[in-house]
């Protein structure tokens, strides 16, 4: 999914997803290699065993290395990878620029290895649409699309090499913040058997709906305690993100008011459980210290759950995690330095976890954006490396990927990384975990 990167947590905060891109009005693409797609290996869990207490750690040094810097993008100056999915046939990625009438463009680009990376052309969608998202989950990639210049909320499209796309599913205008996931640990291996999920928020209210046959057909699950707030002119949504699976069950998170009721206060962390596979949800209770988190992921290893963001009112890292599949929670170490920035995503490596943020530089008067790299043995210690090629750019988003780590974003194009001159262009690093 995606990676979702901060927004404000202050009650009245009403974000609209705004269509994205305008796909197939792009300058002439490269051939597609004839190469037969690229079945990935499951991509298992690490079999590190977290601590029980909160002792610190010290994580080995991490670091990404250059994929594909922004002259491996042709035509793309002035654009950024702003999605990356892995599924039967590779990665896709949307690269996204501003285009001379001051709407965004789209373009969709595969690799079968995260190095090489090449334009692609799909049928099965509109010959101009706006792509509000790019998802793997299910054994299969999907995307949102709308037409352009009209009201049309969108389709989600489906496909299994990224090149033919069906429709899954029309769109309600008023569904927002949708992601795609599936129900399955990540172990697992026929993943077009999982069970697909639609979470977001429709109208203000949190929404989980359910598919048992591929897309096909969805059902509304029933999700406890999931109403927002609106006023005359303000709102607090409740936005469901995503959905993981745990040792007993699966858990659903996101973000809203403390409670319905409560018309003041700050956006915080809600968990829900579904021990039935995903028909009924019920809410985590609201304690301590879930109202200190403004969440943006979730990732499980062992039985071990870890959910990452910042601080609802102050933007600073915040880690917490569970050993009991999400009932209860502990917060984790993390800097508290501001210039650390937060936690935008988390993700499974072979030695432990590792965290992707940025500092936000009305809070640390840096510009450009200072990319952070985060790590944790255990999940209960939390720590940045030193600073190496992602200082040439801003990453966002990321996936596990075979026994990578790819990571999408925009760039500088320089002999040296770290200097920011233009044009930027779309950018990808790797780290083997």
């Amino acid at each position: 999914m995606g990676p979702l990167r901060p927004r404000s947590a202050i009650l009245g905060a009403w974000l609209l997803l705004a269509a994205a891109a305008v796909l197939g009005c792009s300058p002439a693409t490269p051939t597609q290699s004839a190469a037969s797609p690229t079945t990935l290996p499951p991509t298992a869990a690490p079999t590190f065993t977290p601590l029980p207490s909160a002792s610190p750690s010290s994580p080995p040094p991490v670091s990404f290395v250059w994929a594909a810097r922004p002259d491996a993008f042709p035509g793309e100056d002035g654009a950024s990878l702003t999605s990356v999915a892995a599924g039967p046939a590779g990665l896709l990625a949307v690269s996204a620029r501003d285009g001379g009438e001051g709407s965004p463009t789209r373009r969709l680009w595969s690799s079968t290895d995260g190095l090489t990376w090449q334009s692609i052309k799909p049928t099965g969608l509109p010959d101009r649409v706006y792509i509000s998202g790019l998802w793997g989950a299910a054994g299969l990639y999907w995307l949102r699309g709308s037409l352009p210049d009209s009201d049309d909320p969108g389709i989600l499209y489906r496909s299994s090499d990224g090149l033919t796309w069906r429709s899954a599913r029309a769109m309600k205008s008023d569904v927002f913040n949708l992601s795609v996931v599936d129900g399955c640990e990540s172990s697992t291996v026929a993943r077009n058997a999982c069970s697909v999920f639609l979470t977001g928020t429709k109208d203000v209210d949190g929404v989980i709906w359910r598919s048992t046959d591929g897309g096909d057909t969805w059902a509304k699950a029933s999700v406890a305690d999931a109403t927002g707030w609106k006023g005359t002119q303000d709102a607090a949504p409740v936005e469901i993100l995503g959905i993981i699976a745990t040792s007993d069950g699966l858990l659903a998170y996101g973000n809203g008011l403390a409670n319905a009721s409560d018309t003041g206060g700050y956006l915080q962390s809600r968990f829900w459980r579904s021990t039935d596979g995903g028909v009924t949800w019920s809410r985590v209770p609201n304690a301590a210290p879930l109202g200190e988190l403004l969440v943006h992921d979730v990732t499980v290893a062992d039985q071990q759950v870890v959910a990452v963001g910042e601080g609802v009112a102050d933007q600073i890292a915040v880690a917490l995690r569970s050993t009991d599949g999400g009932r209860t929670w502990a917060r984790a170490a993390t800097s508290g330095i501001a210039a650390d920035g937060n936690l935008s995503q988390v993700l499974i490596g072979g030695d432990g976890y590792v965290g992707l943020g940025f500092a936000n530089p009305a809070a640390v008067d840096d510009f450009p954006l200072h990319e952070s790299v985060w790590t944790s043995v255990d999940g209960a210690s939390w720590s940045t490396g030193p600073a190496g090629d992602l200082e040439g750019g801003i990453v966002d988003d990321a996936v596990r990927f075979g026994d990578l780590i790819i990571a999408v974003g925009r760039a500088w194009t320089t002999e040296v990384t770290g200097t920011w001159e233009a044009p930027f262009g779309p950018a990808v690093w790797t780290r083997r975990t």
